[in-house]
C-alpha cells in the first residue's frame, strides 16, 4: 500500500467509533449529573492546556511519528477505562488520559502528513488529501455509528465500547508502518523553541484566526453538549418510550447531523465552503438559539445538520490556511500552543454551562448561551469589514489557484 493510502486507513480507522456522542448517554446511566460531566469536559479542556506545549515540543524536537503512536495508545487505554466505568473518579482517570493522549496526536498527525507531503513535492495537494481523508472517515463512521448505537441498545455499552478498541489498536499499528521523510529538528533550545513559536500566536496574520476558530468552537460545541439527551427527551415525550428506548434512532440522527453534512462540508466548492467560513460566528448560534425556541424533533435534526455543515466547512479553511502560514520546524508546538489556548477558553466554559443545565434546565441554558455567543459572533463579523478583513482572508484558496 503506498504512501497515500496507509494514511487514509489511518484515518479511517481513527475516526471508526462505535459510541459518538452516546457516551453523554452512558455517563448519566451511570448516575452521573450534568454538572460532573462539565466538570470532567473541563478537566479534560485543561489536560489540553497542560500538555500541548509539552507534547508540541515532543512532536518537533524527538519526532511527529513517536508522538502520535504515543497518543494512539493512550486512546486505547483511555477507552478501556471507559468500558471499566463506574463512578466519577474513573470518568475523571478518562479525561486525563483521553486528553494527554490527543495532545500527543493533535498536530503532530497533520504535521507528519504535510511534510511528507512536502519531502515529496506534494504540498500543495493537502487540501485535496484531507478532503479525500475526511470524506473516506465520514462514510465510514456514517455505518459505525448506527451499528454502535443499536448495539448499545439492545445489549448495553460495553460491546459497542470494544469494538472501539479493537480500532484503535488497528490504528497503532498501521501508524506504525508508516515512514517520517528527513524529520528536521529545531537547532534551538526547548524553552527558546517554545517561546519563538508562542510568537508565532501573536502575529497579525495568525491571532484573529486564533481568536475567531475559539468562538466558533465554543458556539458548536455548545450545540453539541448534551445535545443527545436533549434530542433523546424529545424523542421519547413524542414516541412514549424512555431516553434509553431512544439510542437507535439517536445513532441515526447522529449519522444526519453529524457525519454526512461533514461529508458535504468538506466537499464544497470552493466558493460556497467560503460563505459558511464567513457565516459560520454567526449561524451557528442562531440555530443553537432556534432548537430551543421550536422544538420539533425533525426540526432540531435540520438545524444539527446545517450547524455540522456550516462548522465543518469553517473548521476545513482554518485548518488548511494555519498548515500554510505557519513555518514547518515550529509547525506541531505551534498547533499545540493554539489548542492550549482553546482549551483553557474551553475549560471555564464547559464548566459554566454545565452547572449552568443543572441549575436552568437544559434549554434555558441552551437559549441564555446560544444569544451571549451571538453577540460574540456578530463583533467578527463587524471587525472583518474592517481591521480584520485581510488577517481572516482565506489566502490559502489564491496560493493554489
Amino acid at each position: 500500500m503506498d504512501l497515500l493510502g496507509r494514511y487514509r486507513l489511518l484515518f479511517i480507522l481513527m475516526n471508526t467509533g462505535f459510541i459518538g456522542n452516546l457516551t453523554v448517554i452512558y455517563y448519566l446511566s451511570k448516575g452521573i449529573t450534568y454538572g460532573q460531566i462539565g466538570l470532567v469536559s473541563a478537566v479534560s479542556a485543561l489536560g489540553f492546556f497542560l500538555f500541548e506545549v509539552p507534547t508540541g515540543v515532543v512532536a518537533d524536537k524527538v519526532s511527529r511519528k513517536t508522538s502520535v503512536l504515543i497518543g494512539m495508545a493512550l486512546f486505547s487505554l483511555g477507552t478501556v477505562i471507559l468500558i471499566l466505568l463506574q463512578n466519577f473518579p474513573m470518568l475523571i482517570a478518562y479525561a486525563v488520559v483521553s486528553s494527554l493522549g490527543a495532545t500527543f496526536a493533535s498536530g503532530s498527525l497533520q504535521a507528519w502528513l504535510f511534510d511528507n507531503l512536502k519531502h515529496l513535492g506534494l504540498e500543495g495537494r493537502y487540501r485535496e488529501v484531507m478532503k479525500d481523508v475526511k470524506t473516506l472517515t465520514l462514510v465510514s463512521s456514517a455505518f459505525s455509528i448506527p451499528i454502535g448505537a443499536f448495539l448499545a441498545q439492545l445489549y448495553g455499552f460495553t460491546l459497542p465500547l470494544l469494538l472501539t478498541l479493537i480500532m484503535e489498536l488497528g490504528t497503532l499499528f498501521v501508524a506504525i508502518s508508516i515512514p517520517e521523510y528527513k524529520f528536521k529538528k529545531p537547532e534551538i533550545s526547548y524553552h527558546l523553541h517554545v517561546l519563538h513559536s508562542a510568537r508565532e500566536l501573536l502575529r497579525n496574520d495568525l491571532l484573529p484566526l486564533i481568536l475567531v476558530s475559539i468562538a466558533v468552537s465554543m458556539s458548536i460545541n455548545q450545540f453539541r453538549k448534551f445535545f443527545e439527551p436533549y434530542l433523546g427527551e424529545m424523542l421519547a415525550r413524542s414516541l412514549g418510550t424512555t431516553l434509553m428506548g431512544t439510542l437507535g434512532l439517536l445513532g441515526i440522527a447522529e449519522v444526519l447531523i453529524k457525519t454526512l453534512p461533514r461529508l458535504i462540508g468538506i466537499r464544497l466548492g470552493k466558493e460556497w465552503s467560503v460563505r459558511a467560513y464567513e457565516i459560520a460566528p454567526l449561524a451557528i448560534p442562531v440555530f443553537t438559539a432556534l432548537s430551543v425556541l421550536f422544538q420539533s424533533p425533525l426540526f432540531v435534526v435540520l438545524l444539527g445538520v446545517l450547524a455540522t455543515l456550516v462548522n465543518t466547512a469553517f473548521g476545513f479553511n482554518i485548518s488548511v490556511e494555519f498548515q500554510h502560514r505557519i513555518p514547518s520546524e515550529k509547525r506541531a508546538t505551534v498547533l499545540s500552543l493554539d489548542m492550549m489556548l482553546s482549551a483553557m477558553v474551553m475549560a471555564a466554559f464547559y464548566a459554566v454551562y454545565g452547572f449552568a443545565v443543572d441549575n436552568l434546565g437544559l434549554g434555558k441554558a441552551r437559549l441564555l448561551f446560544s444569544i451571549i455567543l451571538l453577540g460574540i459572533g456578530a463583533a467578527f463579523k463587524l471587525a472583518s469589514f474592517g481591521p480584520l478583513r485581510e488577517p481572516l482572508e482565506l489566502r490559502h484558496l489564491a496560493e493554489e489557484l
